[in-house]
């Protein structure tokens, strides 16, 4: 679990006592989470994985008053502001609007299937010169940072051929965003944590982007001792694994998974390993996990 001083800087809200357990979800809510309802909320879900996201914006109260919109028929269970501080916008068994059209492991629309998390992050920006900047359709600023901002400097396909600035997450943020995945991973039966990007399957969104530490999360399925993973559940221990139509390198590429997912069993043909409806993977790069 993480240090103590993780823990106080985490449980701020009144109910919360940070000298008792770290996991902390009662009724499917977290009991040190600011509550700011959400309308754009659907139907009962059972989660399996947990889709990680940056806002696109600056504040927590921009995707706040984004999630308490119906207009804008978006929504996620948490948001977590770059100060730690945790906000609930539905509980953790009913169905937000936050993954889009998508697909992962052999399921489709992962609304149904996982728990979203919005993590306040500008997301790319261009140089512009005297700063860094994500502008709209019609020019105007969407997202700017100081060129002395920390961050990673990296271009991404999907977004163009250019140098793209990534600004960093404040290690506190992601202190607290691991905590409340450890939560999470204790108390229901996700098989897996992605990124937005990983699932999306229009081809355009990057969250939570190169700066963001996935690996890191994709770890703590395997370091966290109350997970009980099916024996036909393996970690891919490749840097990137190519996804195939089928079980041979002469088949075509359907995408890729990073180092740390967790994909399941469901066939095999010599060497390669069935992970989807459609999917193949060699399985001389996955391990029992």
């Amino acid at each position: 679990m993480i240090m103590d001083w993780i823990k106080k800087l985490l449980y701020t809200h009144p109910q919360k006592d940070p000298d008792t357990d770290m996991s902390e979800i009662y009724n499917h809510n977290l009991t040190y989470a600011v509550h700011k309802p959400t309308p754009n909320k659907s139907g009962i879900i059972k989660p399996r994985f947990i889709v990680l996201h940056y806002t696109a914006g600056s504040t927590a109260e921009s995707a706040i008053r984004t999630f308490e919109s119906p207009s804008s028929r978006v929504s996620a269970h948490l948001t977590v502001g770059k100060n730690a501080r945790v906000y609930q916008h539905a509980p953790f068994n009913v169905k937000t609007w936050h993954a889009g059209p998508s697909q992962h492991m052999g399921y489709s629309g992962l609304n149904s299937h996982s728990i979203g998390i919005e993590i306040v992050n500008e997301g790319w920006m261009l140089d512009e010169g005297h700063q860094w900047a994500r502008r709209n359709r019609d020019g105007n600023i969407v997202a700017k940072a100081p060129k002395t901002a920390e961050g990673v400097h990296a271009p991404h396909a999907r977004v163009g051929g250019k140098k793209y600035f990534w600004p960093a997450y404040p290690d506190a943020q992601i202190q607290a965003v691991m905590a409340i995945v450890e939560d999470l991973i204790e108390e229901y039966d996700i098989i897996d944590i992605v990124s937005h990007e990983e699932i999306d399957t229009r081809g355009w969104k990057t969250d939570p982007g190169p700066a963001f530490p996935m690996e890191q999360f994709k770890r703590l399925l395997f370091q966290n001792p109350h997970r009980d993973l099916d024996a036909d559940s393996y970690m891919v221990t490749a840097s990137e694994l190519n996804v195939r139509t089928g079980p041979g390198a002469e088949f075509g590429r359907i995408k890729s998974f990073v180092k740390g997912t967790i994909v399941p069993d469901l066939g095999r043909s010599g060497s390669w390993v069935r992970v989807s409806d459609d999917g193949w993977v060699h399985g001389a790069y996955l391990r029992r996990a």
